[in-house]
This record gives structure tokens, sequence and C-alpha cells, in this order.
């Protein structure tokens, strides 16, 4: 997967659990900041983007999540790691 097959079903799902028009999420948004998420809002996020793309934010990777493009580089830099399915 690529940002750009990425981007948009990360918008959309932030857009349904923080409450914001898909359109006003940026790469550059910050979660805490711009969307008022705290650990515990960040956590379920996570579960949910798990629960879509598979197990691709490790445990020592989620807590330097600042930004919608630090979570997309993320998963698509360990969604091209992971192995095929066969």
């Amino acid at each position: 997967m690529d940002e750009a097959q990425v981007f948009p079903k990360v918008a959309n799902l932030i857009s349904l659990d923080f409450n914001i028009q898909k359109d006003q999420v940026q790469g550059t948004t910050k979660f805490r900041q711009d969307l008022g998420a705290d650990f515990v809002d960040l956590a379920r996020f996570i579960v949910e983007i798990e629960d879509e793309f598979g197990d691709v934010v490790p445990n020592d990777s989620a807590e330097k999540i600042q930004t919608v493009r630090d979570l997309v580089t993320l998963i698509v830099t360990n969604t091209a790691t992971k192995p095929k399915k066969k």
C-alpha cells in the first residue's frame, strides 16, 4: 500500500472518531493539539487502525506518532515490509 491508498482510509477513521470533517484532516494534523486526543483516545484509535490495516503499529512506535503523516508513513512502511499471506 502507498500513501495515496492509506491516507483516505486514515482520514475517514479520524473523521468518525474525532468528530472532524474528513476534508479537514491533513498530513500535518496533530493528534494531541489539533484533535484533542489523549493517551486513551490514541490507544483506542490505534486498535481501529490495526483492525483496518493489520498489526502495523509496533508498541514502541505508537508513542512517537505526533501527526497524521507520522501514522500514514508508519502504516505504509509496515505494510510494505510484512510478508504476503499465501
